[in-house]
């Protein structure tokens, strides 16, 4: 608003001074008050001229006649009503002009006589209008400069305006592409991160809509499978089987809720972290001692040579994020995982490796979409979320999540943040 402004200010005090400054010149162009002058002296000194030739008591009479016949401003003044130091000494004519009122008037000195002739300056009868033709120049002229200013901030405005109208007929696509100069460039960029926000929460909700569907209809099936079976049946280790199978598919079910819950809560826009100084390693460590009894065929090892104690972070999304990338080694690798925490001179980091089969180059950029699991393998087996919860985690950070091959044969992800001083 600030800059918009001060930019239009600018246009107009610019346009004002540099159209005042054109028009100004050509008004002296066009009137010119010393060729007027000189206009009138020469007229007065004929006229005087002629006077000195007649007899001096028929000049008031010759002066009335020519004022009538030529419609002049003429007159005679006594002697000594204009001091003699105004007239130049020496001319056989001297003429003086003065302001008289509101008007100019020549007055000159008729030679061997006391009297003065006084003849006004006439006006142009056309300046009036030429003087309201350059003032509709001049508010002509600063309206173009607007114009012309304005003019593209309409088209952009326009722009954005069918961009809007896209949008309410549900066009998702219809970003606003403005230069980098437009006043309301600004604009375009603050309602494209919003439509890709939306278009984010949408295709969200429209792929947890179907992950929900797809995933409770399984094991509300089983349920009810379970169920009809337990009904016609009168044997109680039979009973409990199926007793059984309903409480995991129960427990199944919660988990998926819980699931869903987490990633609603770190996809909503107004999450931040909260970051504290706190210790990574004794964090890892717990995790790591914690998951090793849900995988006690893996062997799950830490290392780092880095002070852990002091590490700026959000302790409880970070041991979100590392237990979901654990938990995904132990599923995907054969029996070895490893964690390592390292700093570099602006980021902290955490490496998971495990010795998996490791992801495919053509997956690596799909794993960290919500509701996407690896396809073909029975270990696929989950909800698709764990991967975008842990990319979330890395965005409130403003860090970043990558995969590549591991030296132990399969995946590594790596996690990295930067350090606050």
């Amino acid at each position: 608003m600030n800059s918009l402004f001060l930019r239009l200010y600018v246009l107009i005090v610019v346009s004002v001074v540099g159209i005042g400054i054109l028009l100004n010149t050509v008004w002296q162009w066009r009137v010119d008050e010393r060729l007027k002058q000189s206009e009138h002296e020469l007229l007065a000194s004929t006229m005087v001229l002629q006077l000195q030739h007649i007899p001096a008591d028929t000049i008031p009479d010759v002066v009335a006649q020519m004022r009538q016949t030529l419609g002049l401003e003429l007159s005679l003044l006594p002697a000594g009503e204009l001091p003699e130091s105004l007239f130049e000494a020496g001319r056989a004519v001297s003429s003086v002009f003065l302001e008289d009122g509101d008007r100019t008037a020549v007055y000159t000195k008729i030679p061997q006589d006391p009297r003065i002739l006084r003849l006004g300056v006439l006006e142009d009868p056309r300046t009036e209008l030429y003087q309201l033709f350059l003032l509709l120049a001049f508010y002509g002229l600063i309206a173009i400069a607007v114009f012309y200013w304005i003019w593209p901030l309409s088209k952009d405005l326009n722009r954005l305006e069918n961009a809007l109208a896209d949008f309410d007929h549900s066009q998702w696509g219809a970003t606003v592409r403005l230069p980098p100069g437009s006043s309301i460039a600004h604009l375009a960029k603050a309602y494209n991160r919003l439509l890709e926000k939306i278009k984010r929460l949408i295709e969200n909700e429209k792929a947890m809509a179907s992950a929900i569907s797809h995933e409770l209809r399984t094991p509300l099936a089983r349920i009810r499978f379970a169920l009809q079976m337990a009904q016609e049946t009168d044997n109680a280790t039979h009973i409990a089987q199926q007793l059984g199978s309903i409480e995991e598919d129960v427990s199944e079910m919660n988990q998926l809720i819980s699931e869903l819950l987490s990633f609603a809560s770190l996809d909503d826009t107004t999450y931040t972290a909260k970051l504290e100084k706190g210790d990574i390693g004794t964090l890892i460590n717990t995790l790591i001692n914690r998951l090793s009894k849900n995988f006690p065929d893996h062997r799950i090892d830490f290392e780092t040579d880095e002070l852990t104690g002091d590490v700026w972070c959000d302790s409880y999304l970070m041991e979100r994020a590392v237990q979901n990338l654990v938990i995904n080694a132990c599923k995907y690798g054969k029996c070895a995982v490893q964690v390592c925490f390292f700093c570099t001179e602006r980021d902290y980091c955490i490496r998971v490796e495990d010795d998996g089969d490791g992801v495919q180059h053509d997956m690596r950029d799909k794993i960290f979409d919500s509701f996407f699991r690896m396809p073909g393998t029975e270990k696929s087996k989950g909800f698709g979320l764990g991967l975008a919860i842990v990319n979330r985690v890395m965005e409130l950070h403003q860090g970043s999540i990558r995969v590549e091959t591991s030296t132990l044969g399969g995946a590594l992800f790596e996690l990295s943040w930067p350090k606050h001083d």
